[in-house]
């Protein structure tokens, strides 16, 4: 019996076994990098884009804003559009919405597990790295490099077994994952998150995104921290009987400076 108990211990693990060894590695690496890329402000510039007929894209407009943390959790502060500063009238309504943000976070204190992206005035969750343990089937598919770092390159689809018992898990079931894992550190590089299924819709029943629609995210090292560097949300629409690429947003940060102390600013209503 010792002997079996042995040679069973010696057999590898099948791939499912492998990515969820693996992606328990990078949700504990994942809660104490948290915590440190909190000790960062930036600067983030986000470009529109759409597509014409051809698939060509097109420059729409462009912002500016500082990335800091009301209440504790990431907040973007418009500074410029299309590379000009504000007006004063513009800045005195920047800093009243961060006012009414920061009066809103205090009495709801809870947000969507792994954050969520705007689609317009909607938005869909986007779901965490913990719930891949739980909702979604994980296998490791290849071995590639990025940046010159190796990386596990994991797919992630939602479970077959599992039906959907609220509109956050709807919207984190409408994505397919593949993630690319840093094998010497077990944090995440890059996640490409794409629209499968039917196409992900909003509580109201409006369609959001369709098939083929994606959310890139890449994560690069700043100092000793993994920063969220680049987002690239592709958007496709209904054309006829198919659908095809309507816009792009791009997001991306710089200019990072790290605080003695932790970067979250309390806004107080006006007296």
């Amino acid at each position: 019996m010792h002997a079996l108990l042995v040679l069973l211990a010696a057999l590898p693990l099948g791939a499912a076994d492998d990515a969820n060894a693996i992606l328990q590695r990078v949700v504990a690496a994942e809660a104490q990098n948290v915590k440190l890329a909190r000790q960062y402000t930036s600067v983030e510039e986000t470009t529109w884009f759409t597509y014409d007929r051809r698939g060509q894209l097109h420059k729409n407009r462009s912002e500016t804003h500082e990335v800091i943390f009301v209440e504790g959790v990431k907040y973007r502060k418009l500074t410029a559009r299309n590379g000009k500063r504000l007006s004063a009238r513009e800045k005195a309504r920047v800093e009243e919405e961060m006012r009414e943000t920061a009066a809103e976070r205090r009495r709801h204190p809870q947000y969507a597990p792994g954050g969520s992206v705007g689609f317009g005035g909607a938005r869909a969750d986007l779901g965490s790295l913990a719930e891949l343990l739980t909702l979604f089937d994980n296998r490791v598919e290849d071995e590639e490099e990025v940046n010159g770092r190796r990386a596990w390159v994991i797919e992630s689809v939602p479970r077959a077994d599992h039906t959907p018992a609220s509109q956050h898990e709807r919207d984190i079931f409408a994505f397919h994952k593949k993630l690319w894992i840093d094998q010497a550190e077990n944090v995440v590089l890059r996640i490409v998150a794409t629209v499968g299924g039917g196409g992900l819709y909003s509580p109201a029943g409006e369609l959001l995104a369709a098939p083929g629609s994606s959310i890139t995210f890449e994560n690069e090292k700043v100092d000793a921290v993994w920063q969220q560097v680049t987002i690239i949300l592709d958007v496709s629409r209904p054309s006829g009987n198919t659908f095809r690429p309507w816009g792009r947003t791009e997001y991306r940060q710089s200019h990072f400076q790290k605080f003695d102390v932790e970067s979250t600013v309390t806004v107080e209503p006006p007296k």
